[in-house]
């Protein structure tokens, strides 16, 4: 696929596991972090927690970023669709 998702629109060439372009992420989602999330938001939240999925490959590099370790770089693992679904 030719990638113009993200604002920098970079045209790149992506297939599953990799990308040509700035964010050099595949088509599939790479996921960092899958967890119950509190506190934050407690009327959505509540007693048992919301989710909370983190993904890699953010392509806006900003620097006050508090998860950018994990959205600036390609770390976490490749789900498809039903495997992130689950």
């Amino acid at each position: 696929m030719i990638c113009n998702l993200c604002p920098r629109k970079c045209n790149a060439e992506r297939n599953e596991l990799e990308g040509k372009g700035f964010c050099k992420m595949g088509t599939l989602p790479v996921i960092a972090r899958v967890a119950p999330h509190f506190g934050e938001e407690p009327c959505i939240s509540g007693v048992n927690g919301s989710g909370t999925v983190f993904f890699s490959g953010c392509t806006l590099k900003c620097v006050f970023c508090q998860n950018y370790e994990i959205s600036a770089y390609k770390k976490g693992k490749v789900l498809n669709a039903s495997q992130l679904a689950d």
